[in-house]
């Protein structure tokens, strides 16, 4: 660490920008109250952060600097640990503010459970796209109706719509719950078998949608990103991952994205450093 590099997302210093001409704002949220198996993601906001510091600005695949579109960090969000509705209420404020300021929001988690917060703060005529390894479509977990592992089915009831890409990994009921329900899954192994015509599926769903943007980090394979708090085998690859994001971006007008359940492994670097790319990918990729 280089203390003539600020702490802030891809290091940006206070004569880059600024809230009031920066388009996106991030927001590190550290909060993991519900994690089942690994915890630890509460700490990934300030090494994803750490490590955006060392990304390159100039993005070689879109010849461009998207850095300049305007990108400003808000200070650490103080949580509730063990109170998940203080919690969520204190992140649909913080969004709402940003969405009333005419910015868009980046979170920057923490568990998954921070993007029922976050989307809270839209109206509900928004598409939710989410990235993850798991449906998160149980009713509850851990007798948590809370919990991580049901975000996705909180923010159905409340009366959105959901597009969940790249999932491999889910519990009887949940499957039972899409098929009874007739939601949007790409499952892996559709995307694996034919992405280019799963690109064109995704497309028709988001053509012209205002979309929230959810990347669960563990949508990817733990050989590329092995510090999350639920690795699944058998994931997509970052090239996969960003295909389907530049889709995303490119066909709907994307109004909030947050990056989740990065969770520090000592002595590695390498997933928050990858998640950072991802989002800066995104920054360049909205339009």
């Amino acid at each position: 660490m280089y203390p003539s590099v600020p702490w802030s997302f891809l290091g940006l210093s206070s004569s880059e920008t600024s809230y009031e001409k920066a388009r996106f704002i991030v927001i590190p949220i550290p909060y993991d109250t519900t994690e089942s198996y690994r915890p630890g993601s509460r700490n990934g906001p300030h090494q994803i952060i750490d490590a955006s510091r060392y990304v390159e600005l100039f993005d070689l695949e879109l010849k461009q600097e998207p850095y300049k579109k305007g990108i400003f960090t808000l200070d650490e969000m103080e949580t509730v640990r063990g109170n998940v509705a203080e919690t969520l209420d204190r992140i649909r404020f913080s969004v709402r503010k940003v969405l009333d300021d005419h910015k868009t929001p980046i979170l920057i988690g923490g568990e998954h459970t921070v993007t029922l917060g976050g989307v809270k703060a839209f109206p509900k005529g928004i598409l939710v796209v989410v990235l993850d390894a798991h449906a998160d479509l149980r009713d509850s977990y851990e007798g948590d109706k809370f919990s991580h592992a049901c975000v996705m089915r909180r923010i159905i009831e409340g009366g959105r719509s959901v597009v969940e890409i790249g999932v491999r990994s889910m519990s009887q009921d949940e499957f039972k719950f899409v098929e009874e329900n007739g939601l949007a899954m790409f499952y892996r192994e559709r995307l694996r078998k034919d992405l280019k015509g799963a690109l064109n599926a995704i497309r028709r769903l988001v053509d012209g949608k205002t979309v929230y943007l959810s990347f669960d980090v563990d949508v990817l394979d733990p050989s590329e990103a092995p510090a999350v708090s639920t690795p699944e085998p058998d994931g997509l690859t970052f090239w996969e991952a960003k295909e389907i994001i530049r889709e995303v971006c490119c066909s709907s007008e994307v109004c909030g994205v947050d990056m989740v359940e990065v969770t520090p492994i000592p002595g590695s670097v390498v997933t928050e450093f990858l998640a950072a790319k991802m989002l800066y990918k995104i920054v360049g990729y909205v339009r």
